[in-house]
């Protein structure tokens, strides 16, 4: 179990971290599998599952769905803690896991993933549902780390646009209020793990580091939960327009 401090943060800012939660001997077999993942299976992956930089090498940004084509990573999806700490949150309910994706901020990167919410392209009702992100590489401020909005998950969906961000669809039409919901950058080390609401008020800034600063990310909901599929299906199909125009 974990322990009440950790849900009463989250229950209070819409996020929280846990230090530590993966060894590192559990890490160096993640970087195993996923280098054996890239090398081997990334050509398999849809387009849409796949961002790469447009710089010289080409280097990978975003990379989703990947339990879809891996069997570890969907393993890792559901690995008992994991389950174990979204069904605390949302005091017992059965939790259903919906997916894998790789983000990688390469060095010294300047765009930045804007403020938005996650529920505003996922559509749960009720918001049941929580990202969940495991850090491979230091995140900082410095190296554009997750900065989220403490509170902002009591509001519902605010307006959103598209953001023409590869990577991050959606961004929020008017700019957040900062001073109603302090931002707190959510630094982690290799192994930690932070999570936050769906309609918490997050985003990334610029890696300004020489180094890639690399989350894996896993998404969740509960039973409770109804997606609203006539607005995903929209979604979908607005994302694969924007898609072939690039």
């Amino acid at each position: 179990m974990y322990d009440e401090f950790t849900i009463a943060a989250y229950e209070r800012n819409g996020f929280a971290v846990i230090p530590a939660l993966f060894s590192a001997e559990e890490l160096e077999e993640i970087e195993r599998q996923l280098e054996a993942h890239l090398r081997l299976d990334l050509a398999s992956a849809p387009k849409g599952d796949v961002v790469f930089e447009a710089d010289s090498e080409r280097s990978l940004r975003c990379l989703f769905r990947i339990h879809e084509r891996s069997v570890f990573f969907d393993q890792l999806m559901r690995d008992s803690r994991l389950i174990q700490l979204v069904r605390q949150l949302f005091n017992g309910a059965d939790v259903i896991a919906d997916g894998t994706m790789l983000i990688d901020k390469a060095p010294l990167t300047t765009y930045e993933f804007p403020w938005h919410q996650d529920n505003a392209y996922q559509f749960w009702n009720p918001p049941d549902a929580v990202a969940v992100t495991l850090a491979l590489d230091d995140s900082t401020a410095e190296s554009g780390a997750i900065v989220c909005l403490a509170g902002s998950h009591r509001e519902s969906i605010l307006p959103h646009q598209p953001s023409g961000v590869f990577g991050a669809s959606r961004s929020l039409v008017t700019p957040p209020n900062a001073d109603e919901y302090p931002p707190v950058t959510l630094s982690l080390k290799p192994g930690d793990v932070s999570l936050h609401h769906v309609s918490t008020i997050h985003r990334t800034g610029p890696n300004h580091t020489s180094k890639h600063r690399r989350n894996l990310g896993f998404a969740y909901h509960t039973s409770r939960s109804v997606c609203d599929n006539a607005a995903a299906d929209q979604y979908k199909r607005d994302l694969e327009k924007f898609l072939q125009t690039q």
